[in-house]
């Protein structure tokens, strides 16, 4: 059990350093053009290493406030550290051999296989990182690295520069399973998912996990990466209220848990179904977990926010803006039914409720285009 936040290594022939014993979140199997950012966005790593998304510019203050909670998460806990909560590469790798013992999917099996062998790769990777951090720290102290210790944080730079390199070839990589042409069509669908993803109402609906209480809870949609699978394109990534994460790749479809809990879909055996749904359906069981501007601080702690007022909700959800009244009541009480569109997935019972009505409808026709090839 660890009980200090640090420990003294030896790192280099006369050099000793504090290195921390907190897990440290790296980049390492993350692709090279993706490390730093997407379209300016930073990548956030969620669940365990190779495992996560790329921030995308939103004025939306719930997703600002989405992507704060999910940074949080990564930031040290000395408590967390001494229960045993934070992630370690020891415990991942035997959970991960375990699950690869007992799958009897084919898929799974591939992608698990991967994710085990990458694994001590990213361990002896993130080592190297704490080492170089406990160097530079001694320079922080005597305000000047000495050149012998310089000469240490290169050495280690390379070996983590290696490491990266000899990744690619055991990555689980989507390209090597599909032929180009079929993974160049799969951009027809990435495309359209970027601007699905940026609609700011993007809801979830848990009827299929608890009938009693019905209700429908904001979710997000992002660019991102699972067990360190390589793709050329982002990876499109939906997210669910209950915690489970979609990968839609150009032949399958994983439904994750967690970095080892996951199921595998051919795409083929899924359905994509598009409707549009009148909004007064779901209205009135609308959760909200964060607030969407300051003002609606407030209410971000209740459990049901209504939305009757559909002057302040805006007009993106109106069926037409060009309905013209049939007589003079209809002109006076200015009758407007609006909607918002449904994506349904009857195989795993998985319902998404999106306001951009026309966004969602492009994603889905796109895909089922992509699934005719």
């Amino acid at each position: 059990m660890k009980i200090l936040p640090k420990k003294r290594m030896t790192v280099a022939k006369g050099l000793k350093v504090w290195v921390t014993n907190h897990y440290m979140p790296t980049l390492f199997g993350i692709r090279g053009h993706y490390e730093s950012s997407y379209k300016s966005g930073q990548y956030v790593e969620t669940v365990a290493p190779g495992t996560g998304f790329f921030v995308r510019n939103s004025s939306s203050h719930a997703y600002k406030n989405y992507c704060k909670a999910q940074r949080l998460k990564l930031v040290p806990k000395y408590w967390d550290m001494v229960r045993g909560d934070e992630f370690d590469f020891d415990i991942e790798m035997d959970r991960a051999n375990k699950a690869l013992r007992e799958t009897k999917n084919e898929e799974k099996a591939r992608i698990l296989e991967s994710y085990v062998n990458v694994l001590p790769l990213a361990k002896e990777a993130e080592m190297g990182e704490k080492i170089i951090q406990g160097i530079k720290d001694l320079g922080h102290r005597r305000h000047k690295l000495t050149s012998y210790q310089s000469h240490v944080i290169s050495n280690y730079k390379s070996r983590i520069a290696r490491l990266g390199h000899d990744v690619r070839d055991i990555q689980l990589s989507v390209a090597k399973l599909c032929d180009e042409e079929r993974y160049n069509h799969f951009a027809n669908v990435v495309i359209p998912f970027t601007e699905l993803a940026a609609s700011h109402r993007i809801w979830h609906s848990r009827e299929a996990y608890d009938k009693l209480d019905s209700a429908f809870e904001q979710v997000y949609f992002d660019m991102g990466i699972f067990d360190f699978i390589q793709a050329p394109l982002m990876t499109p990534v939906m997210r669910d209220s209950i915690g489970q994460s979609f990968y839609l790749y150009p032949d399958f479809l994983i439904v994750s848990r967690d970095s080892v809990d996951f199921d595998v879909y051919g795409l083929q055996d899924i359905t994509f179904l598009f409707r549009e749904v009148p909004y007064d359906m779901i209205s009135n069981m609308v959760l909200s977990s964060y607030a969407d501007s300051p003002d609606e601080s407030s209410s971000s702690s209740s459990s049901h926010r209504h939305h009757r007022n559909y002057d302040d909700f805006g007009s993106g959800l109106l069926v037409s803006k060009d309905t013209v009244a049939t007589n003079e009541m209809e002109k006076e009480s200015k009758l407007r039914e609006r909607v918002v569109g449904e994506l349904f997935m009857p195989e795993i019972k998985t319902r998404f409720y999106v306001r951009d009505m026309r966004a969602l409808k492009h994603f889905v026709t796109a895909l089922n285009e992509y699934k005719r090839l």
